[in-house]
């Protein structure tokens, strides 16, 4: 029998018969009862243990929690209306309360009147063959990985990204060995080292003035770099960090968070608030932020200033500024339109006439009005890049905004739309600097603006601004040797010097120091290159020598060991005059403070920690930390 008719025959033999298979069926039903041992060990060999269970919802937990801290925030954002809304409200508001006049219309003839006015709805209907619409698009906030690894979290999901994106708030970025740069909108730009940790709270444009200042960035953890260029007036670029805010207008910080944060300023200003309080800090000042309420600026040392970090970043945002600059000007090239040197140019004029007096709504008329102001400037600076004259239309543009704001039915929504209108011009020029190209536009709107009556603007705004500009190029200028560009831009300064002498136009505090710090770096530079046989004129070194800075005390006093020992005793006398420990404690940093300074303050403070008792009142420990800041203000630069 051969193998295949032997396993056919087996097949059909132990095939069963449907009698049989039901009865297995019912002896395998029987076996498998809730209760069958069956089960209980298929239970057992599914269920995983509970060790398991924690791992698993732990991976998984982890993946659907949302950061709550960065959903508020982002709640926060969404449904809080921004200050120019609020102004924009309030400015309506007082408006519909102010009397209104009766204005008196004197019929017309109605042929011409119907006449006139179906020409004006025609040029109305068509206004894009005459009045020039934005063609250029705003910058955007984006990220640009540097080099080395980024990652970038949205909602606990991680990826690494190796190419551009755009930046949103609620965002978390990490580098790990490389570094990143934000590009934010034409308002400035922040560079990211290794190994650290921001979240992005508003990347938003910064073209308006706000009341309060919501965070940029938050630092959580290593360096970052901060680089604005919004004028003064408008919203600051800020950084959170857990020991305060740094926010910067124009100017660049380094800010590193650690056990404590250190911020450092390179060049113009930066302002740092703690519990609402600010701190004004002018370029070469650092502080260090701690949970302790003693904030001390100091000096940064010249050669930090020479370090990769400070170096390399400051040269960056040279290039970035005179790009945004580059930028900004060639927006308005693009949006003038039709030009004075064309033959069209009186039908463009005409358009903006009737659109202007077709429009009855006087908030809606104003926009027009600022709209035909601005369309000014622009076509200035097409004249000036074709090389043509650009004073007509300059005039005209601070003109127009004279005859709004000193208009017949002017008021409080006026004044708000002109304030409005300034600051935006402001901030869509503020990168230029003197010797630019476009900045003799950034000039006029400050100095119209500077002119504006009722209080619409502040004159020392304005003139400060272009005081700080003049000052940032001349001590630039001063530092690469261009002595020649010093003496001209000194005698165009000279009327803008005067703000910080006058009684009527006072600076603000951090203008006032800024401008104090620039001038005494301008003086100081001069004076060095004259030492060194440069050829300066005499006059302009006359003119300057009041704002250098005073001579250093060189003189060094050391005390012998009676003498320091008889200065810690009457310190401990004073100390234990009292029996209730506060008493104690606030004689102890009165006399701190009275040694603060002083020559021999370190080895005072080392006999006094062995000679103070322990105590209550822990005194060792209190000198011991005062020890340690001492020895971090000599560690590098001086007290300011």
């Amino acid at each position: 029998m051969t193998p295949d008719k032997l396993l056919t025959g087996l097949s059909k033999k132990m095939r069963p018969n449907a009698h049989t298979k039901l009865k297995i069926k019912k002896s395998l039903q029987s076996r498998i009862t809730t209760d069958s041992p069956l089960l209980t060990e298929l239970q057992s060999a599914v269920v995983p243990k509970r060790t398991l269970q924690k791992t698993i919802w732990s991976r998984i937990s982890s993946q659907i929690e949302l950061p709550q801290a960065d959903a508020f925030t982002r709640i926060k954002i969404a449904f809080q209306p921004s200050s120019e809304l609020k102004e924009q409200i309030k400015a309506r508001v007082l408006a519909s309360l102010e009397p209104v006049q009766q204005i008196v219309y004197w019929p017309l003839t109605a042929k011409w009147t119907a006449a006139f006015a179906l020409f004006g709805i025609l040029v109305r209907i068509s206004p894009m063959l005459f009045i020039a619409s934005p063609t250029v698009a705003d910058s955007e906030a984006l990220l640009l990985p540097t080099r080395g690894n980024v990652y970038v979290s949205i909602e606990g999901m991680q990826v690494e990204v190796d190419r551009q994106m755009v930046l949103r708030p609620g965002m978390m970025i990490q580098t790990g060995d490389g570094e990143v740069t934000f590009v934010l909108n034409d308002d400035g730009a922040a560079r990211l080292a290794p190994y650290t940790t921001v979240t992005i709270n508003d990347v938003s444009d910064r073209l308006e003035a706000a009341s309060e200042i919501l965070p940029s960035i938050t630092l959580h953890d290593g360096k970052l770099w901060m680089y604005g260029i919004t004028p003064k007036p408008t919203r600051q670029l800020a950084v959170k960090t857990r020991n305060g805010l740094v926010a910067i207008n124009e100017g660049s910080a380094s800010i590193a968070v650690g056990d404590d944060v250190e911020v450092e300023v390179y060049d113009r200003s930066a302002t740092i608030f703690r519990n609402a309080e600010p701190t004004f800090l002018t370029s070469g000042e650092r502080v260090r932020l701690s949970n302790d309420s003693v904030l001390l600026v100091k000096k940064i040392p010249a050669k930090w200033f020479q370090y990769t970090w400070a170096d390399q970043n400051l040269q960056r945002d040279a290039v970035h500024r005179h790009d945004i600059a580059q930028m900004q000007h060639e927006r308005r090239i693009a949006n003038a339109g039709i030009l004075p040197t064309s033959r069209f140019y009186a039908v463009k004029r005409f358009a903006e006439l009737m659109d202007v007096w077709l429009t009855f709504d006087q908030e809606a008329r104003v926009q027009k009005q600022l709209e035909v102001a601005e369309t000014r400037l622009n076509e200035a600076a097409a004249l000036i890049y074709n090389g043509d004259e650009a004073d007509t239309a300059l005039a005209e543009y601070r003109d127009t905004l004279q005859a709004i704001a000193e208009g017949e039915h002017n008021g409080s929504l006026v004044e708000f739309l002109v304030q409005r209108a300034v600051a935006g011009s402001t901030a869509q020029m503020a990168a230029a600097l003197p010797g630019d190209e476009a900045y003799v536009i950034k000039k006029t709107v400050l100095e119209a603006s500077a002119d504006l009556s009722n209080g619409i603007a502040r004159e020392e705004d304005a003139k400060g601004t272009l005081l700080l500009d003049g000052l940032a190029v001349m001590v630039k200028a001063a530092d690469e040797g261009r002595t020649d560009m010093v003496r001209a831009a000194w005698s165009d300064l000279s009327p803008y010097l005067l703000t910080l002498e006058s009684q009527e136009l006072a600076l603000s505090p951090s203008m006032h120091k800024e401008a104090q710090t620039l001038l005494s770096f301008l003086a100081t530079s001069l004076h060095v290159a004259s030492n060194r046989g440069a050829v300066i004129d005499p006059e302009l070194l006359d003119d300057i020598a009041v704002y250098l800075p005073a001579p250093r005390d060189t003189s060094v006093v050391v005390l012998s060991e009676e003498e320091v020992m008889y200065i810690v005793m009457t310190i401990k006398e004073k100390i234990f005059v009292y029996d209730m420990t506060k008493s104690r404690i606030n004689q102890f940093i009165a006399e701190i403070r009275a040694i603060d300074g002083h020559p021999d303050a370190g080895r005072i403070l080392r006999r006094l920690a062995l000679a103070l008792p322990e105590g209550p009142e822990n005194f060792p420990q209190r000198v011991y930390k005062e020890i340690v800041k001492l020895r971090w203000e000599n560690a590098a630069g001086e007290v300011i």
